[in-house]
Order: C-alpha cells, then structure tokens, then sequence
C-alpha cells in the first residue's frame, strides 16, 4: 500500500451479468476520481488490461493482475472451492487475506462469492455471514437490511445471527447507541407471520443488547422505521429487487411520463448510489456489487468499499460482539 492514507481495493473484473471490460475499466477511473487516496488492484483478462490502459487515467491509481478463469455466477459451491484457482475473485479475496487489499469488490455471483469468503477469510465469532444493503430511508436517513440472499435458507437463530451483525455495523456507521432492530413479516401483529419470523422475534427481544422493535412490513422499507431490518436470504433478495423493479419502471417510463416521474422521485431514491452490499460475518471485507451494476454504480460500490476500510469496520464489528 502507498501509504497510510490509501485504502487498496481488489477488484473482480470478471463478474456480473455480459460483463463489458471498457464499462468495468471505465467504473475504475471514475472511483479514482471520486476518491483520489483509492488505490484498485484489478483482476481480470487482457482485455481489461488493454480497456484500463485506454482510459489513460493515473496508472498509480490502479494495478492490473492477470486473472484468466471467470466462476460462473451459478456454479456449484464445491466446483468453486476445489477449482478455479486462477478466477479473479479467488485471487482477489485472496489479497485481502494476504494483506495486500484492505477490501475487495466483486459483480459475481452471490454463491461462490460468499463460499470463497467463508473459505478463505473465514467466519468471526461463529456468526452466519450474511448479506447486508444500506437502504436509503429519506433525505441522509439510512437503513439496513439483513440478509439479501448469502443465504438460501435459515433458521431462528441465523436471523438472530444476522440482527447481531447488522446491529453491529449500524453502530460502526452511524455511532447509535441502541439501533431500531426489526424483523421483516407480514403484519405487524404479534401473532402474524410464520414460525420463523415469530420464533426470530422472541430470540432477539431475549438479547439485552439489541433493540428489538418488532415486525416490519413490506411497505415501510423506505420510510425510517427501523434501522436495522432482519429478514431470511430469499425473502430479503424477493423484497429488494421488487422495489429495484419498481423504481426502474419510473426510471425507464416512456416519453413525457419519464419526464414527470423523475420531478415525482426524491433524489435519495435513485438506486445506484447505494450499490454494494457488506457481506457481514467474514473475517474480511467483502463487497458485493450488483451483477447488472453500470459504470456509475461499480465506480460508487469502490468508492463505498473504501469508505467501510478506512473505519476499520471489521474490528469494531468484533469488538462490539465481544459485548455481547
């Protein structure tokens, strides 16, 4: 690393969805002048290689490594850990355990992405990792949702799990003393809901150290009422990419609907400015940016990694579990 001041970002140069280098390389410029102490480590083919030397930016703001495999996004976990030994999100992980990263970025898919982290970097404290977005909740209000898909199916205590971590990193971003905590369901009724949801509630209204609020719906993700939203892997995902889905539709309206709508949405609530999500519960700082992410949404998702680096976000996660 250069010096105290540069944060040393790994980038995946291979993942997401048709993948275009000039895009990815283009994204990388434009976090390097978002952030001029950021320094990206690129991983990827050649053709990188070549569309980072077209955008003749400062080549000490970058350095390319040559990374040839790309892991399918649905490629089997136990493919992904036996094999691939030269996939740019192998090497790029690998970085940040070695120390010559302080965080990595990838576009690729969530499962070999959480099951190399997992591999290589580890788990603290015995917590279920867990993917977490930051939400926008009005003008400068942030929420943040657990989990998004890292994990296809979990129990009570994995949600408890992830309300103890997402509880954790609220505190490290936002310094509040008792995070609002609350559980994704149906209703808002003590009674409504499955057995999970009901059996998650009761865990982490018995832990002293989170501020269990209750049920949350659907509807209420946008509007600052909880601070820390608990949900299962496949319900989270299902949940924010139908909003994704809705805020698209007005972004894209035809003719002067378009118009009319960008005059109707808050600026707060344009969906790439909160691309990237933490996966919480490694040993390590893992990104994960979204796999149809445009320049400007990879560029925000480097930019953000920085950001969660230079706060030490990893040790003030364990030493806020140490209270617990």
């Amino acid at each position: 690393m250069k010096n105290e001041k540069t944060i040393t970002v790994a980038l995946d140069g291979t993942g997401g969805d048709n993948v275009d280098a000039r895009s990815v390389a283009s994204a990388v410029r434009f976090a390097c002048v978002l952030n001029p102490s950021l320094k990206v480590l690129v991983f990827g083919n050649q053709s990188l290689k070549l569309a980072l030397a077209a955008e003749k930016f400062d080549q000490n703001s970058y350095e390319f490594i040559s990374a040839s495999e790309c892991i399918p996004q649905d490629e089997e976990p136990r493919k992904v850990l036996e094999g691939y030994k030269n996939s740019a999100m192998r090497k790029a992980i690998e970085a940040v355990r070695d120390n010559k990263a302080d965080v990595i970025v990838s576009s690729g898919g969530t499962g070999p992405l959480v099951a190399l982290s997992r591999h290589i970097l580890g788990v603290i404290e015995g917590q279920r990792p867990a993917l977490c977005a930051r939400i926008p909740a009005g003008a400068n209000k942030f929420s943040f949702m657990v989990d998004l898909g890292a994990n296809a199916i979990s129990n009570s205590k994995d949600l408890l799990s992830f309300a103890k971590l997402g509880h954790c990193a609220y505190k490290a971003f936002y310094n509040e003393s008792a995070p609002r905590v609350c559980v994704l369901n149906v209703g808002k009724e003590r009674n409504k809901g499955s057995l999970l949801v009901k059996e998650a509630r009761d865990l982490i209204e018995q832990d002293n150290n989170l501020n269990c609020c209750g049920f949350i719906e659907a509807d209420k993700l946008f509007t600052d009422e909880a601070d820390v939203i608990v949900t299962d892997g496949f319900t989270g995902n299902v949940a924010l990419k139908s909003a994704e889905g809705v805020a698209s539709a007005f972004l894209n309206a035809p003719g002067i609907k378009r118009f009319f709508s960008k005059l109707a949405r808050p600026d707060w609530l344009i969906p790439w400015q909160y691309n990237g999500s933490l996966l919480l519960g490694v040993n390590g700082l893992v990104i994960k940016s979204h796999a149809s992410a445009g320049k400007e949404a990879v560029a925000v998702a480097l930019v953000e990694a920085a950001r969660c680096a230079s706060m030490n976000l990893v040790d003030k996660i364990k030493e806020e579990l140490k209270k617990s």
